[in-house]
């Protein structure tokens, strides 16, 4: 068994000893036997005229030269071989590798990327148990380190194209969808039946329905939000408060039900949950069109900037708050704005019985200490806030557990960071700030933050950067607008977001992006959250943490000479992103020149559609190369039936 590996910019294939024989299938690109005999029966005839003896060693040696070369070939593009060495450079020049602009090797584009086998349609690389076991992590289940993100070594990727499920149509368009999705695109109905009390979902003949309803909302979410409001005693009723309250934690998501009706009242929320025993929960998130993702309260501090949300909600997520020095509370005090809100909804907020009584007691003598206090409590919900300023911590005791964070201490790196026990103190710009000084949403949009300043950007700065991407995303819609139809994108991706202006640009279309920002720049995340806008810090060196087939559109500027920078592959990346990207969805791949012609010839290995657009765009403040090209290409509908047949 094989499976095709990319080692930086080199195509080998590399064996799998423990995966299905048919973990991939395609074309056997080795040389034509026919070629090779008639090659050596030529060859073999002209030695034994001169010399019978000469003739025997001289074959003797070309068969074994023959049988190297073969093996050499075969198993670096042969699905099926084996092959225990990888190339070293030294190698690439004698094995047909194309020189880029920098003098060095790029690999020859092969003619075919093997498919996975179906089973793997659901493929999410750095969340593979399966692989997890296989190479004998050891990882501590107690605390929830099997569902954080542990990716396979180079020579165990699945580098091959993810299929999609049998009978799998394009996505139900937004915003019917936030109710309803083809049941045959997650034929996974087991949640249906375990939370049918709970009214989650509904299989409803060929769809799966969503009535609004969660764990602790029976009755609808809606009602649920309305409530919260009431509690907060907001003007209206309104959850936003004017504006105030924008971006939202959900912890412990299930279906996102929460999240998908707070978008009616101008909130948006990252809603979080693990690939637990409910493992296809955020994939029917992502199938509404809700914004999700995969992630969990373990050991790793969560990928998103202190000081980044307004509201974070925990409805029975079953989290064990006390654990660790109540590590995992100071996480989402860590995440919480000045003023912020934890809303808390659970049997021990209400403790009717002596267990939960004392989990309710041991977390409110929790709280105290990191000097948070009861906003509101109401039935089985309670609302504690988190103080705006230092006063509390600078007037505790000596010894008081937890402590405060160091002062070289960063709550902003977040990159494979481990969790901290301990509170994170304001600056003393940020004391006494409510809301961290940010303007109502809509205006935060587009209002120069307060942390520019510390990731080097001034308001002129900041202002131009979003006026240009205004311009920019306007030329990418003349381009696409032809082939879009309406409605047909929701889910966004933005690879490389920089200070979130693409992101901001697209706010008067009904979609949601998630902006990403990569590992190198970490710093700017916090200012994606200062807009009222939500994303994660990544590595793309590695998969990105969510199902197969999220995405309707996929941006990447820069990505590609950015990634390759760092040794990566290019190839590795596009992989990736068919792996993320819907069926009909498009990718707007914006680089130089050279990597857009090294892409496009690749895009037919993906089975892409035959459609696409390139063009040469306008120079801007932006533009760092002069040779910059704009791609748009679309990804077309497949099957491994279809496939076959051909």
């Amino acid at each position: 068994t094989g499976h095709l590996t990319f080692r930086g910019n080199l195509l080998s294939l590399t064996h799998y000893p423990s995966l299905d024989p048919q973990l991939i299938s395609g074309s056997d690109l080795d040389p034509d036997p026919e070629t090779r005999l008639t090659m050596k029966h030529s060859r073999s005839e002209r030695v034994r005229a001169t010399h019978p003896k000469l003739f025997t060693y001289v074959l003797v040696g070309f068969i074994a030269l023959l049988g190297l070369t073969c093996l050499y070939y075969g198993s670096s593009f042969a699905p099926g071989s084996r092959k225990s060495d990888e190339f070293d450079g030294s190698s690439r020049a004698s094995a047909g590798f194309a020189s880029n602009r920098d003098g060095e090797s790029r690999v020859e584009v092969p003619r075919s990327i093997p498919i996975c086998d179906s089973k793997h349609s659901d493929l999410i690389p750095c969340l593979d148990r399966d692989l997890h076991h296989q190479l004998k992590l050891r990882l501590n289940l107690t605390l929830m380190e099997h569902y954080e993100h542990h990716c396979p070594p180079p020579e165990r990727r699945f580098n091959c194209l993810v299929p999609p499920p049998s009978g799998y149509k394009i996505p139900i368009k937004w915003p019917v969808s936030r109710d309803e999705v083809w049941k045959v695109n997650i034929p996974h109905t087991h949640l249906a039946q375990e939370k049918s009390d709970q009214n989650w979902m509904v299989v409803n003949g060929d769809k799966i329905n969503f009535p609004g309803g969660g764990t602790h909302f029976h009755y609808g979410a809606d009602k649920y939000i309305v409530s919260l409001a009431q509690m907060l005693k907001f003007p209206g009723d309104k959850l936003n408060n004017g504006g105030s309250i924008r971006n939202v934690l959900d912890v412990g998501c299930g279906v996102a039900s929460f999240g998908a009706y707070l978008l009616s009242h101008d909130i948006i929320a990252m809603s979080l949950a693990p690939n637990d025993v409910h493992q296809n929960q955020i994939q029917f998130a992502l199938e509404r069109g809700i914004p999700s993702t995969l992630g969990v309260l373990g050991t790793k501090r969560l990928p998103y900037p202190s000081r980044s949300f307004e509201l974070a909600h925990c409805s029975r997520c079953r989290i064990d708050w006390l654990q660790r020095d109540g590590i995992l509370l100071l996480e989402l005090d860590r995440l919480l704005r000045p003023g912020g809100y934890f809303v808390y909804s659970s049997p021990e907020a209400y403790a009717h019985d002596p267990e939960n009584r004392k989990i309710g007691t041991a977390m409110h003598d929790l709280f105290r200490r990191m000097c948070w206090r009861v906003v509101a409590k109401r039935d089985q919900s309670v609302i504690w806030g988190k103080p705006i300023s230092n006063s509390c911590y600078l007037k505790r005791g000596p010894g008081v557990q937890p402590p405060l964070c160091p002062s070289g201490d960063d709550p902003d790196a977040t990159w494979n960071v481990s969790m901290k026990a301990c509170i994170t103190p304001y600056s003393v710009r940020m004391h006494k700030e409510r809301w961290s000084g940010l303007v109502p949403w809509p205006r935060r949009l587009t209002a120069p933050p307060p942390r520019l300043e510390e990731i080097g950007v001034t308001p002129e700065q900041f202002r131009e950067d979003t006026e240009t991407w205004r311009h920019r995303v306007m030329e990418y819609w003349k381009l696409l607008k032809p082939m879009v139809q309406k409605n047909s994108i929701r889910n966004v991706m933005d690879m490389s977001s920089n200070l979130g202006g693409f992101a901001a640009a697209l706010n008067d279309k009904d979609v949601w992006v998630m902006n990403v920002i990569p590992v190198q720049s970490q710093p700017r995340m916090k200012i994606i959250y200062d807009r009222g806008l939500i994303g994660a810090t990544h590595d793309w060196c590695e998969a990105f943490d969510t199902y197969p087939r999220t995405f309707d559109l996929i941006h990447a500027w820069n990505t590609f000479t950015e990634t390759e920078a760092r040794g990566c592959s290019i190839e590795d990346l596009l992989i990736e992103m068919d792996r993320i990207l819907r069926p009909e969805g498009f990718v707007i791949i914006r680089d130089t020149s050279e990597n857009i012609s090294y892409i496009k010839e690749y895009l037919t290995l993906l089975k892409w559609d035959k459609w696409m657009t390139e063009t040469t765009p306008k120079g801007d403040s932006l533009s760092a190369a002069k040779d910059e090209r704009v791609l748009i290409a679309r990804k077309k509908l497949w099957s491994v039936a279809a496939i076959s047949e051909l």
